[in-house]
């Protein structure tokens, strides 16, 4: 595989593949089930990711408003 197409396997696995059909919330690491990291489940971090996300949107649409 060229590395796009590798790139994008898990990707397309997960879109396509019948036995994950109506499942979500999912980690996958090359076309395998896997736990998130340790850092992906701590809670306090992704609160922080999502108000800096927020922010960062709100800023952002604030200065496309403005042309």
């Amino acid at each position: 595989l060229c590395p796009q197409q590798q790139g994008a396997a898990t990707t397309v696995y997960c879109a396509i593949a019948p036995e994950l059909e109506g499942l979500g919330g999912m980690y996958f690491n090359n076309c395998f089930r896997c736990l998130p990291s340790i850092q992906a489940q701590d809670q306090s971090s992704a609160a922080s990711l999502w108000e800096l996300s927020e922010r960062l949107v709100a800023e952002r649409s604030a200065g496309i408003q403005a042309l």
